[in-house]
């Protein structure tokens, strides 16, 4: 079976408050989602915050160090958590964007 499943997507990073590094099946991991606001059906502004996993420890370091609304561009996979069924980005690629 062929399949792609590849995403970019950039906007402002939201540290998510709390613990930010956790464990899964998959491997430790620093969780974060990018947030995005866009223009909604009646007018106003819609914000999204799309949920980010990070396994690399390279990624993972640098996500730490920048600060919250940094501007930045996510490369990686959409994934579903084993446990929760939770869609998330899977990152392979995390740079910030100039102008942040």
């Amino acid at each position: 079976m062929l399949t792609e499943n590849t995403v970019t997507v950039s906007g402002a990073l939201h540290l998510i408050h709390g613990q930010m590094i956790r464990e899964s099946k998959s491997g430790r991991y620093v969780h974060f989602s990018v947030r995005q606001e866009t223009p909604a059906n009646d007018g106003g502004t819609r914000r999204d915050f799309l949920l980010v996993r990070a396994f690399d420890p390279e990624i993972q370091a640098w996500v730490q160090e920048q600060a919250e609304g940094t501007t930045v561009r996510v490369i990686g996979a959409v994934r579903s958590s084993l446990g929760s069924g939770e869609m998330y980005i899977q990152a392979v690629r995390v740079e910030a964007l100039s102008g942040s």
